[in-house]
């Protein structure tokens, strides 16, 4: 039977076989009779079926014998000749006559099965030889420059619209110095009540994290320019990628052959060997045809890694003159955009921490499950992150600091900062309020007072600040002290040192650190406050 190789992989030896009628049969490379020539694709061949199978392949080029005995000198793997399954045929000059007549015969059959399979179309078939002479001098572009810098910023500009809202919220939290400690909070707290992360928190923290990672991307593309080149440029030029793309390709058939290489010369290495000692026996000539065989095999493969190493290099070298070309525009025009929105995004994320702490917190302050942990724990102050990380960071106070451990004592003298420490003093007199105000501003400026003449007021402010010692005159004209510390707790839920201007409040909801007279000195006052303020906070939440 005649057919045509329609597959072959070199390294594994399978290939299949297509016959005139379109019929196709798998085959191993172990059933290759012809020592001539190698199987590739597209090869004349003709074969034998036996149970389906194609046995005794070999292919339709046929060369004749030589007779004469080749000196051991001119065995050379260099000296050999190329043969490809369309080459002219190799004729010796010594060859026998009646190998002759066989040759024209053969000749003329496959010059009619030429005939035959020149009708066919095989979409399958692919020419190296085509494909390596089809080579671009330069790559086209696709989009240029400005544009691919404007779709990547264009997606940023969206998200950013999108959020214009956090820009009026009053508190911001830094995330890119919080975030870590944030979301530790975000998980601790909802393991111990689950309902502490409800939709609205949910929401907000999905949100965060979908901006985070915008930032994420923009700042590393903004750190490492060559990466925004290449995924925000280069990915978007169509040629550019199929070169690279085929020039990948070449890479892998190139170590293919190299394996194929490797293994033909270790058999071409025996073979001389073994034709070196059969000299002088009946064994040479066939030992010689199977070198000759291999020897063909081999300088295809040279030649074929040859041609297609220069391709590679051709293929890089106009890639690299590409990349080289806008490399620098660029550089120039991402940064420059970059700038006009790096502010907006780390704002919008500061906005958006410091609302999902404050709402956790808030949430914090109402579950029983997380009041009664603070307790066991021994967690003392307001509700909120700085509070959690003293505690978190106390194991570690007399510890040789870990860089994790100095970046949280970073993290919280920053909080320490952000969320300052203040003496309250609620009083019935303006006159009173800003005396004792600015009295103990004297005494020490490190000390943060403010002062309130309206109850309302000044629980409303302590909801959102942190109070270390509570100043208040009993009575007060619009609201009991007794009503006020409850509110305090109830809403606050932290237990500052508490100072009694006057009567002693007839409730227990705070223990009071100390009762002063009404008439007391501001300067008497404000010494007591500066002593508590200073004191180790040695109190526990009731």
């Amino acid at each position: 039977m005649t057919g045509k190789i329609l597959f072959f992989n070199a390294s594994d030896g399978k290939g299949i076989i297509i016959t005139s009628d379109k019929k196709k049969f798998p085959f191993g490379v172990e059933e290759w009779d012809d020592f001539d020539v190698m199987p590739s694709l597209g090869l004349e061949v003709t074969f034998q079926l036996q149970d389906k199978t194609p046995t005794a392949i070999a292919s339709t080029q046929n060369y004749v014998k030589p007779t004469n005995v080749i000196e051991k000198e001119e065995v050379r793997v260099e000296e050999q000749e190329t043969t490809t399954p369309k080459s002219i045929p190799e004729v010796f000059p010594d060859s026998k006559e009646e190998n002759e007549p066989k040759q024209e015969e053969e000749s003329t059959q496959k010059e009619s099965e030429q005939e035959f399979f020149a009708e066919e179309i095989d979409i399958n078939e692919i020419k190296d030889e085509e494909e390596l002479t089809d080579r671009k001098e330069s790559v086209t572009i696709s989009l240029n420059v400005y544009k691919a810098v404007e779709n990547y910023f264009d997606v940023i500009e969206e998200n950013i619209e999108k959020r214009q809202l956090y820009k009026k919220v009053k508190g911001r939290l830094n995330y890119l110095l919080t975030r870590r400690f944030l979301w530790t909070i975000y998980n601790n707290l909802g393991e111990i009540d689950v309902h502490i992360i409800d939709p609205q928190i949910r929401s907000l923290a999905i949100d965060l994290k979908a901006m985070a990672k915008i930032h994420y991307d923009f700042m590393i593309k903004t750190k490492y320019p060559h990466l925004a080149y290449a995924e925000v440029f280069l990915s978007c030029q169509a040629e550019y990628l199929k070169i690279k793309d085929g020039a990948e390709k070449t890479v892998a058939h190139l170590r293919s052959l190299k394996g194929n290489e490797q293994y033909v010369g270790s058999a071409l290495r025996v073979k001389k060997e073994d034709l070196q000692k059969a000299i002088d026996t009946e064994e040479f000539e066939v030992l010689q045809d199977e070198l000759r065989s291999l020897n063909g095999a081999y300088v295809d493969t040279v030649h074929m890694m040859a041609e297609l190493d220069e391709k590679y290099k051709h293929d890089m070298k106009i890639l690299k003159e590409f990349e080289k070309e806008y490399r620098d525009d660029f550089y120039e025009i991402f940064a420059r955009t970059a700038n006009k929105y790096k502010a907006d995004l780390i704002d919008i994320l500061s906005a958006q921490a410091y609302i999902l702490d404050e709402k956790l917190w808030q949430k914090a302050k109402r579950s029983k499950a997380i009041k009664a942990h603070f307790q066991k724990a021994s967690i003392v102050g307001e509700f909120n992150t700085r509070t959690y990380l003293k505690y978190y960071l106390k194991p570690f106070k007399d510890e040789k600091m870990s860089d994790e451990i100095k970046k949280l004592s970073d993290l919280y003298e920053y909080l320490c900062d952000m969320h300052k420490e203040y003496v309250l003093i609620v009083v019935n007199d303006p006159q009173d309020a800003m005396e004792f105000k600015s009295t103990i501003r004297i005494l020490d400026k490190e000390i943060n007072a403010i002062s309130f003449i309206d109850p309302t007021k000044a629980l409303k402010w302590a909801m959102k600040n942190s109070v270390r010692v509570l100043v208040l005159e009993n009575p007060l004209p619009s609201i009991h002290v007794e009503t006020f510390l409850k509110n305090y707790k109830k809403y606050i839920l932290s237990a500052p040192k508490i100072i009694i201007l006057g009567d002693k409040p007839k409730s227990n909801e705070y223990s009071i650190t100390k009762i002063l007279s009404q008439s007391s000195v501001p300067m008497f006052i404000a010494k007591n406050i500066q002593e508590l303020y200073n004191q180790t906070d040695k109190t526990t939440q009731d």
